[in-house]
């Protein structure tokens, strides 16, 4: 009996411009005949050897409706309403997983978020491949966005998809995988891991938690962890129905923080290794345009190894699609520290150095883009619920750098600074439409003393030699900012917003801001 591989069904989107894979099972040395019927007609043969067979079909027309057709001379599978267009692959923990039903507006876009140019499939969401994993994974299809299908879409990926077709009028076929809570470790395999230092601590570190623990044991401590979780949500849902615009910051006050971490098993989807066997294997190489990513937050203490993960995790999927040109288009952590966290001294600024790694992954990684959303984060809520930016300026990233539109994608960056006698002047690329200070973000971050970068809200800092910071004052001039202090007689190092969570006011004029970041004093040109 012929079949093909579960991600091929009706309603699919075909990926336009490149070879397409197309691979199943079927009888022994029989011949398998693929066709793509449209007014463009493609069609491909092999051989079945071992039980399996893969061919690629040439290079398809963008926009083209059709059906995908495989037979083996005795059995036919038709797949119909198929669509041939650019094809994404939406990655990451929580914050890409958010679902559009559950975002900002959430309810009204889901209402009018029929587009037949939208598609999606989900990976089956199982760490482990099973008899249940393959039973879900057999029922799974291609579904078309619509408001009786897209709920529990990724509302980042979805507006992602959106603005692409907008501006593109091709259709976006989006593959969403993604897991909340998962440490960058898990979406990559052991084998790749264990290639570097930094992977195999992550490998050694989770083993250590695990220890000896068998399945069993791991399954009667997930037991217990979620009837501790259903409690927790159970309590918030109770306050959510009385008042339904409750802020986070009342819910963890009044119903506790969410249980976190989970235990550690070996089929944990935490368990490094465990969601590339399970996910990614199980879709790969189907054809695509690229890969969205959002992720970082579970890696927040791993600022030192997660520049050098990035990379591998960029180059394993790039092998695992068997292209090394595919563009990863990923996602900066924007603004957020917990209660507990602004009430501290010296509030932790590893979510900093998290940006930073991811900044300077994104310069020395070919074919990749940053979208920065450090002005969209929320007070003592990891979870944001404004996800419009989001895939709104991946999206810019794409557009520029993937479909080679003349637009800004990016806001003000950090090039370089200088001394001017008390003063420094900071030199920003990417500022060709003017810069300017935005008031909300001030209002947001600052307000009620929940900001941690003192009394100026500029979110600049200056030092000088000796190396303390101090809160600075900050003007516009052209495309340069000129910041002063009068606690820093002779300035040698600057940084903006360089806080887990405080104001960030400085966008350019396109409306996109400016990029988080601290200076190197060994930069600095002396007047």
């Amino acid at each position: 009996m012929i079949k093909a591989a579960p991600i091929f069904s009706d309603d699919m989107v075909l990926q336009h411009g490149k070879p397409v894979p197309v691979w199943g099972t079927g009888v022994e040395g029989s011949t398998i005949r693929v066709v793509w019927e449209s007014s463009q007609q493609v069609e491909a043969k092999t051989k079945v050897y071992n039980g399996k067979w893969t061919l690629m079909l040439a290079p398809l027309a963008a926009g083209k409706h059709g059906e995908l057709v495989v037979s083996d001379g005795t059995d036919e599978i038709r797949f119909k309403n198929v669509v041939t267009g650019d094809v994404w692959f939406a990655g990451g923990q929580s914050n890409m997983e958010m679902e559009l039903v559950n975002c900002k507006n959430g309810v009204e876009e889901l209402a009018a978020c029929a587009n037949p140019d939208i598609r999606f499939y989900d990976v089956v969401k199982r760490a482990v491949v099973d008899d249940d994993y393959l039973r879900e994974e057999a029922a799974s299809k291609w579904q078309v966005c619509m408001p009786e299908t897209a709920a529990m879409l990724s509302a980042v990926a979805f507006f992602f998809a959106r603005k692409i077709n907008a501006d593109t009028g091709i259709p976006i076929g989006i593959v969403n995988c993604s897991w909340g809570g998962t440490s960058i470790s898990a979406w990559m395999s052991k084998e790749q891991l264990e290639r570097s230092r930094a992977g195999q601590r992550f490998i050694d570190e989770y083993a250590a938690k695990v220890g000896g623990k068998t399945t069993e044991q791991y399954n009667a401590e997930m037991e217990d962890y979620f009837a501790r979780w259903r409690e927790w949500d159970k309590r918030i849902r109770v306050m959510r129905k009385k008042d339904p615009d409750v802020s986070w910051e009342v819910l963890n006050r009044e119903c506790g923080q969410c249980p976190w971490p989970q235990p550690a098993g070996n089929t944990s989807p935490y368990c490094p290794g465990n969601l590339h066997t399970a996910r990614i294997r199980r879709v790969a190489p189907f054809a695509l345009r690229g890969f969205i990513y959002y992720q970082g937050e579970e890696d927040d203490q791993r600022a030192d190894d997660y520049r050098e993960m990035m990379y591998y995790l960029v180059r394993q999927w790039r092998d695992d699609w068997n292209d090394h040109s595919l563009p990863f288009l990923f996602v900066q952590l924007p603004m957020y520290a917990s209660a507990e966290e602004l009430a501290m001294v010296h509030t932790p600024r590893h979510w900093c150095l998290m940006r930073e790694a991811q900044y300077l992954a994104s310069l020395e990684i070919a074919n990749t883009g940053l979208a920065v959303i450090i002005d969209c984060g929320e007070f003592d809520n990891i979870h944001p619920f404004d996800k419009q930016p989001v895939g709104f300026r991946l999206a810019l990233q794409a557009l520029k750098k993937v479909y080679g539109k003349d637009i800004e994608a990016d806001g003000p960056i950090f090039s370089w600074a200088e001394t001017e006698g008390s003063a420094m002047r900071l030199h920003f690329d990417n500022a060709q439409s003017g810069l300017e200070f935005r008031g909300s973000s001030t209002e947001k971050y600052c307000e009620a003393g929940k900001a941690d970068c003192g009394d100026i809200p500029s979110g600049f800092e200056i030092a000088g030699a000796e190396g303390a910071y101090f809160t600075a004052q900050a003007k516009i001039d052209g495309s340069d900012v000129i910041v002063c202090s009068d606690k820093v007689a002779h300035p040698q190092r600057a940084r903006y917003a360089w806080y887990k969570y405080g104001p960030t006011p400085l966008y350019s004029k396109n409306g996109l801001p400016a990029m988080p970041f601290r200076s190197n004093k060994d930069e600095l040109i002396n007047i």
